[in-house]
């Protein structure tokens, strides 16, 4: 049978599922981090921008011809299944299960919290932060677990609500002239320090992935294109082309309204107090408290089928177990409640350390590996299945997939430098999926 959604697509559809993939709320709490990272200095900040989105072009455009090839639902997963078989297509879900969801969501669910206390002006201490955060953590498990369509309605109310605040807040800073000494100005004792600039970029790339994470997904629009060997690399170039100048214009705009250290001192809610006034920063963070809320629900919709999916593979212990779902509602809930509850104790865990971050930056960190084993098997699928159907091709192969793949190498080096501990426990976790792995039983 002919399948009806190919070819429904032209370019200006290709490029806002592009946008909209990819911007998340990542942008609205990560600036202050990679000035930090960056040892205070705006031009390293800046260029670990640039080269984010630089390195999400090549890997797109690398990870746009596997999934090309490999139009299975499953996405990254049924890539790597194909290319290196089924356990270490498990591997990849069981570290989505038990680090990447619980970590992002958990990590989003804290800034809701945040933004939340500055909306209402209110210090945000622990004793105020923790509530918000399970209560919004615990609403949205519930809505998608016994409801059938208000996390559809949340998702699109969301996607508006995080495009006004950011470009307000771009457009307004760019038309400051707050910080007379210019969004470059570094600082004498920052201009004096000893730390290398390159690792100083490379310590700032880790928290700018997190911005631009998605990205992978974009391979997996292939099969909606009506011109797939045009428009898909001209949506990677020119959707993630955007997103980066978009997010350098931000950062930009931010810096100008305060020196680095000022802005790391005030924040988001400070600089948009400065441009609009208290009303008016009250309404551009209530725009971003959607945002996050739509983020945490989109994520948290996700996260529920990643046991579910596991369980009816046959590969997760007790899959019967994980695999139920709520006649009622349609809903995997067992699969939720054990997402729900790894979710909590990340967040816990983000509490007790003090450094949520981390939690965020590691799993996006480490999902590089994955990303990395994926642009190596395109050299595989190539050399294996050379007669495979390739509805697009990478450009300048093999320079383009090399380049991902020290690009991926790169990220996942830096944050283990930055974050040794944490990578450490988050690469023996998915370790750990070797032991967990069961064979599937044939009937």
């Amino acid at each position: 049978m002919k399948d009806k959604l190919q070819g429904r697509y032209g370019f200006p559809v290709a490029f806002s599922m592009v946008v909209g993939i990819v911007i998340g709320i990542g942008i609205f709490f990560k600036a202050t981090q990679i000035l930090l990272a960056s040892g205070m200095n705006p031009k390293i900040a800046i260029a670990a921008w640039a080269l984010g989105g630089v390195i999400s072009i090549i890997s797109g455009l690398t990870a746009a011809e596997v999934g090309a090839a490999i139009p299975e639902t499953g996405g990254m997963i049924a890539w790597i299944k194909r290319i290196y078989g089924p356990k270490a297509a498990f591997l990849v879900g069981w570290s989505q299960m038990v680090i990447y969801f619980p970590g992002i969501v958990g990590l989003i669910a804290y800034y809701f919290a945040v933004f939340t206390a500055s909306f209402l002006g209110v210090e945000a201490t622990n004793d105020v932060l923790i509530p918000i955060a399970y209560a919004a953590l615990t609403l949205v498990y519930a809505l998608n677990v016994f409801t059938n369509r208000v996390g559809g309605i949340i998702q699109t109310t969301a996607t508006v609500a995080k495009l006004i605040p950011l470009g307000l807040i771009t457009v307004f800073g760019l038309l400051s002239l707050n910080n007379v000494s210019g969004a470059f100005y570094v600082t004498p004792s920052v201009a004096n320090t000893t730390t290398s600039p390159l690792l100083l970029l490379g310590l700032a790339l880790v928290p700018v992935m997190f911005a631009f994470d998605g990205w992978i997904y974009v391979g997996t629009i292939a099969g909606d294109l009506k011109n797939v060997k045009k428009d898909l690399p001209r949506s990677i170039i020119f959707g993630l082309g955007f997103i980066a100048i978009f997010y350098v214009l931000l950062n930009f705009s931010l810096l100008k309204v305060f020196p680095a250290e000022v802005l790391v001192e005030k924040g988001m809610f400070g600089v948009a107090e400065e441009l609009f006034g208290k009303m008016g920063a009250k309404l551009i963070f209530l725009g971003i408290m959607v945002s996050a809320f739509g983020g945490l629900n989109g994520m948290a919709m996700v996260s529920t089928r990643v046991p579910y999916s596991l369980a009816i593979e046959g590969h997760l212990p007790k899959s019967n177990f994980f695999a139920k779902v709520d006649p009622t509602h349609d809903q995997p809930v067992n699969s939720s409640f054990v997402m729900y509850g790894l979710t909590c104790l990340f967040l816990a865990a983000m509490f007790i350390t003090g450094n949520p971050d981390v939690f965020g930056d590691v799993p996006v960190a480490l999902f590089w590996f994955f990303y990395c084993m994926v642009f190596y098997g395109l050299f595989i699928l190539r050399k294996k299945e050379p007669n495979l159907e390739r509805p697009y091709i990478v450009p300048f192969y093999p320079v383009i997939p090399i380049l991902a793949i020290i690009g991926g190498g790169s990220i996942f080096i830096y944050a283990a430098i930055a974050n040794l501990e944490y990578m450490a426990i988050s690469v023996v976790l998915t370790g750990l999926g070797i032991f967990v792995y069961r064979k599937k039983e044939e009937n």
